[in-house]
């Protein structure tokens, strides 16, 4: 008589417990070249503004935008100002892991910001996204119309052009959990990261997301793109004034055993 050739339950059983544990070794290994690809596309959404902020500095002697009047506008006059570059281009708004607002339900690193007074109904292609400005490269020393500013911010620490001497250090645009900011030298990191913390005047809070495996994407003054570790983000020249050589601050526990480079 012949033998049977179907498998045996034992046999099934350890056949799945292969696979069972070659998906356990694949899976992570998926998920980070999705992650990495999408980190990808964010960079490529990124260099589109950096052109918008090219053709916009190129038509305006070098410099950046000026604010708008009373700070209600502040930190998103970049959206306004850039509008005639960008169009109605809407993908260019989000880094493709931040899509969803924070409203609905989306936790930090990956929620996109919403604008004040548009939080019900459908929202419209800018009135929320996921990148905020360096508001240190604004012109603050004069509003839209040309009229002298006063804002609680030193306008002399304001870049204003890209006149920088290391423009390849000063951060424009980049991943953000609001609209833009001020970093400061002695900011420090929020103790937990999925902490939204916008009104709480440490602005590099607003950037130090771990939305890329430990760091975040940035554009600088020389227009290009990079990933940057969130360790290296204190090494930034955000402002004039921006000591980068300051000791590093205490690391929280989410970001102690992050890569420093």
């Amino acid at each position: 008589m012949h033998k049977s050739k179907a498998f045996t339950l034992i046999e099934l059983l350890v056949v799945i417990a292969i696979i069972a544990i070659l998906l356990g070794i694949l899976l992570p290994s998926l998920r980070r070249v999705r992650m990495s690809s999408k980190s990808v596309v964010c960079q490529a959404h990124l260099k589109t503004w950096a052109k918008a902020f090219v053709m916009y500095t190129n038509e305006s002697d070098s410099f950046f935008p000026s604010v708008l009047a009373g700070s209600g506008g502040l930190y998103g006059q970049w959206t306004l100002a850039l509008k005639p570059y960008y169009g109605e281009e809407t993908r260019m708004w989000f880094c493709p892991l931040a899509t969803k607002a924070y409203i609905h339900k989306a936790k930090e690193p990956y929620a996109a910001w919403v604008v004040a007074g548009n939080q019900t109904g459908d929202l419209r292609p800018g009135d929320y996204g996921s990148y905020g400005i360096n508001a240190w490269v604004y012109d603050l020393d004069k509003d839209v119309a040309g009229n002298a500013t006063s804002t609680v911010f030193s306008h002399k620490y304001a870049w204003k052009n890209t006149s920088a001497r290391t423009p390849g250090n000063v951060p424009v645009l980049g991943d953000c959990m609001w609209r833009g900011g001020f970093p400061e030298d002695d900011d420090t990191p929020q103790t937990i990261e999925e902490n939204r913390l916008i009104d709480d005047g440490e602005s590099m809070r607003y950037f130090n997301l771990s939305r890329h495996q430990g760091a975040m994407n940035l554009i600088f003054m020389d227009f290009s793109a990079r990933k940057v570790p969130l360790k290296q983000l204190w090494r930034l020249k955000w402002s004039r004034n921006f000591n980068i050589t300051k000791p590093s601050p205490i690391w929280p526990d989410w970001m102690a055993s992050m890569a420093e480079d």
